[in-house]
């Protein structure tokens, strides 16, 4: 790739997977700085193809999970655990809770500690209260109408001109039946490494795991009249947003709200029946939000949490809502009251399985790193290569660069360490580095 124009060169890396170009950062310096610029990362968000990676959370312990589709019927598979440790020794962490943004997961621990991971480059960030404490105490028992104060956390960014500003939401409430009085609320900002209060109303409670899509963060929740609907903060603005389920909930609940390639999907259950429902959204602008139902199933027991795998199939990944050990089971399902593989598992108390997508990325959270120069689209570089003349079309221009990307990939799936000819991006990264307070 050495004959590749520079910013050629970026665009094809720009659609590698981030598990592919994690092991080129040992390889190459010049590479390895350009992955950990800002606009490279917000172009390889923007740019790379949706790969769909399931984890689990059961029992402290995350799991990559992986379901095959071309088997009769569908297969899962457990692989080996995603090991968090403390970065000053090799002691495990114990993950209470799990968040996903942009391949980031915001932990919660067992120690009640906050910490932000990614996976796939194998970096944390411990976040820190305002008081330089590490603890951050996520109940707080209480007799009376309600059992005790729960404290919960989302990550999500700011939408500004040039990056993703990463923050954190902090609510905290009281236990009731199905789900959380929600009465106060703090935003952890990675710019300022500081907590500040938000005022926000406290009417509503939220009754399930949260989702973030396009920065913004998302849940079910139901209101004082017992009406369930779609609660959505957004980061920019920093305020909450009601908007509507498919259909009014006066004979169902909503649950089991994820993230699949870009939609929101949620399972609608009929009370008093056992069909359930799955519905995807149409469109991500939350102006102009609408539905579209998937397939229906007449399923035997409660779900607490689903992920649709794939909707041209009509399969979706679920976790069953009960302790009992005859009924945890995670399984797949379909369409036409078709069962297909359940695997049996030991539930721990207070701490049920949680399905959800996970993307890898590049994302470097504690870097603060800001561009001086921002990417051009492959169109208008082609315009302005080809300077208007016929030597060469878009449509041929656009044709390389898919064949790199292709032949990149396969590549990778072949590599074994051989060396790699990098070109020079000095001239493209000119970066302004910013401390950040890491533990």
């Amino acid at each position: 790739m050495s004959n590749l124009p520079a910013d050629l060169v970026e665009e094809i890396l720009s659609r590698i997977p981030a598990t592919s170009l994690k092991r080129l950062r040992s390889t190459c310096k010049k590479w390895n700085a350009l992955f950990k610029d800002n606009r490279f990362i917000e172009k390889h968000l923007c740019n790379v193809p949706k790969q769909l990676h399931v984890l689990i959370l059961e029992g402290c312990r995350l799991y990559p999970t992986s379901v095959d589709l071309n088997a009769v019927p569908p297969s899962i598979e457990f692989s080996d655990e995603l090991s968090l440790n403390y970065s000053n020794n090799s002691e495990k962490v114990y993950i209470d809770t799990v968040f996903h943004c942009d391949g980031l997961l915001l932990c919660t621990t067992g120690e009640d500690e906050l910490v932000v991971w990614n996976p796939c480059l194998g970096e944390t960030t411990w976040i820190k209260q305002n008081d330089g404490c590490l603890c951050f105490r996520r109940w707080i028992p209480r007799f009376g109408q309600f059992n005790g104060r729960k404290t919960k956390f989302a990550l999500g960014y700011e939408n500004n001109q040039f990056f993703r500003s990463y923050k954190i939401l902090m609510f905290w409430g009281f236990d009731k039946t199905g789900g959380d009085l929600v009465d106060g609320f703090e935003i952890y900002d990675f710019n300022s490494n500081a907590w500040r209060v938000v005022n926000a109303p406290n009417c509503f409670v939220i009754r399930s795991h949260g989702v973030a899509l396009k920065g913004n963060a998302y849940w079910n929740a139901y209101d004082d009249k017992d009406s369930d609907y779609l609660l959505s903060f957004d980061f920019t603005r920093e305020r909450f947003i009601r908007l509507c389920f498919p259909l009014p909930s006066h004979d169902c609940i909503y649950t089991a709200l994820s993230v699949v390639r870009e939609e929101l999907s949620v399972l609608r259950c009929i009370i008093g029946s056992s069909t359930m429902e799955m519905w995807v959204t149409n469109t991500n602008c939350e102006a102009d939000l609408s539905w579209s139902k998937s397939f229906e199933v007449d399923y035997g027991f409660d779900v607490y949490t689903s992920l649709l795998i794939d909707e041209h199939k009509k399969v979706a990944l679920c976790c069953s809502s009960y302790f009992r050990e005859d009924r945890n089971v995670v399984c797949t399902l379909g369409e036409e009251d078709k069962y297909y593989t359940e695997i049996a598992f030991k539930a721990t108390y207070l701490l049920r399985p949680h399905i959800f997508n996970y993307v890898p990325s590049l994302v470097q959270i504690q870097q603060g790193i800001e561009s001086d120069v921002f990417g051009k689209s492959p169109r208008r570089r082609w315009d302005e290569r080809s300077g208007g003349g016929d030597s060469e079309t878009w449509e041929d221009y656009h044709a390389q660069l898919q064949q790199e990307i292709d032949d990149m990939n396969s590549a990778f799936e072949e590599w074994d360490g051989w060396e790699i000819e990098c070109t020079d991006f000095s001239s493209l990264c000119r970066n302004r580095g910013r401390g950040w307070k890491t533990r």
